[in-house]
Parts: C-alpha cells; sequence; structure tokens
C-alpha cells in the first residue's frame, strides 16, 4: 500500500489467492494513505483455472468469503477448489475478471459454457481480463481472450498479475515459490516467473504498457468506482 501511494496509485485490488489473508492490514494502511481498497480474491477451480472475483458493496463481501468458505472446507489444507456454478451462485453484487495468465486452461474443453454461465450470472460484471508482463506468449495468451470477449459480449479491461510491490523483490517471491512446491532454483522451472514484470507500475507507466487500448485502461477506473466496499462496514 506504500508503494501504491507513492507510484501515486489512487486505487489497488488486493486479490489473495482462495482467501482475504492480507486484507485487514492492507485497509489499516489504505485508510492512513487515503488509497481505495478494492477487496478481492483470486478464486481456483476444479479445472484449475482461475478467476478474480471483486466485491462490489457488504453483500458482495459477504458473497465472496461463503465461495471461499465451500472452496477451503472440503480441500485439504492450503488447497482450495470451487465449481464454476458455485462461482455463479455467489455472484450478487460481485465482478469478475476473468482472463490473464492461469485463467485460460479451461477454454479448451468447454469455453462457451463457462462463458455462457457467467455472462448469465453476472451480466455487465464481468469483464475479460487483458494481462501483459512482456514474456514470449502475452500476444497469445492476449488474442484468445479478446476473441472470447468478441464471441461472448464481454468488455475487456487492461490488468497484470502484481506479485511483488517492486522489482527487487522478484529473487525473494521465486525463493518463496520454490519453498511452497518444494523444489530448488535449479529446478524449478516455469513454477517461477521468467523475468520482473510483475511489480506495482505508476499509472503513466501502466497506460504506457496499453497505449494501444485506452480504452481497456479507463475500465480499470470503471470497476474501482463501482467497487465501494470498506472493511469499515463491517466489525467483527
Amino acid at each position: 500500500m506504500e508503494e501504491a501511494h507513492r507510484l501515486g496509485l489512487r486505487s489497488l485490488a488486493l486479490t489473495d489467492r482462495d482467501g482475504v489473508y492480507g486484507m485487514v492490514r492492507a485497509h489499516q494502511k489504505a485508510q492512513e494513505l487515503g488509497v481505495h481498497l478494492i477487496v478481492g480474491s483470486e478464486i481456483t477451480l476444479f479445472d484449475e483455472s482461475n478467476i478474480i472475483l471483486l466485491a462490489m458493496n457488504r453483500c458482495g463481501y459477504a458473497n465472496l468469503c461463503k465461495l471461499i468458505s465451500k472452496g477451503r472446507l472440503r480441500s485439504v489444507k492450503g488447497m482450495s477448489h470451487v465449481s464454476w456454478e458455485e462461482v455463479c451462485d455467489h455472484a450478487e453484487h460481485v465482478i469478475a475478471l476473468w482472463g490473464g495468465k492461469r485463467s485460460l486452461i479451461v477454454g479448451d474443453d468447454e469455453p462457451e459454457a463457462v462463458a455462457k454461465q457467467l455472462t448469465e450470472a453476472f451480466g455487465d460484471r464481468v469483464y475479460a481480463l487483458l494481462t501483459r508482463h512482456r514474456e514470449a506468449d502475452d500476444a497469445f495468451r492476449e488474442r484468445r481472450v479478446r476473441e472470447r470477449a468478441e464471441c461472448y459480449g464481454m468488455r475487456t479491461v487492461a490488468g497484470m498479475e502484481v506479485l511483488y510491490h517492486m522489482r527487487a523483490r522478484r529473487e525473494l517471491q521465486d525463493v518463496m515459490t520454490c519453498i511452497r512446491h518444494g523444489v530448488s532454483l535449479t529446478t524449478a522451472g516455469r513454477l517461477i516467473q521468467p523475468n520482473a514484470e510483475h511489480a506495482l507500475r505508476t499509472p503513466h507507466g501502466f497506460s504506457r504498457l496499453y497505449s494501444d487500448d485506452p480504452a481497456s485502461v479507463e475500465r480499470t477506473n470503471e470497476i474501482a468506482e463501482r467497487c465501494d466496499f470498506s472493511l469499515s462496514q463491517i466489525r467483527y
């Protein structure tokens, strides 16, 4: 949150995988610095693909937490899986970002069925997520996302997978990934990222990354405006 504030980011979505672990500390710092914190989570599906869900309001946060609980309670410690049907059952007051780096595993078998479920459940609250990290397969992934967006009537939104707040933390992130998977740096292969393009960017740097698609950049502001939930609205 401090780095986001330093870079001039007005809003930032925190989307821990299958949980909201860092949300309380992030909320406290966001309140202190005046950064708009968007509450969300990256949800893992049974097909091992992912979808990012963002809470629009208190009802959306409740739905998000219920969905996370379903996945956690049925899985072994450290794991979580839900179905596409369950995602759609908890869609009320939630925004869905479908696409990105790890969301395209599904789609080789049944993209139409999933897209139909998402559009019916989320309506104009589902966006096709573009991500650019200057990797060799960026263009291929983005082309697939754009094709699906056009086919299923979804609007695109620009994004990126932020894994650390500054480039200098890339090596630490690699080590933590290796610890999680029980491998060494020399044997990690594709488990770790190929470059250091997963750090926070300035608004100008982000816009420059998507200079050919300003409409998708502008939709990040649209989503931020639609998400006005804050942890200050609830208490334990």
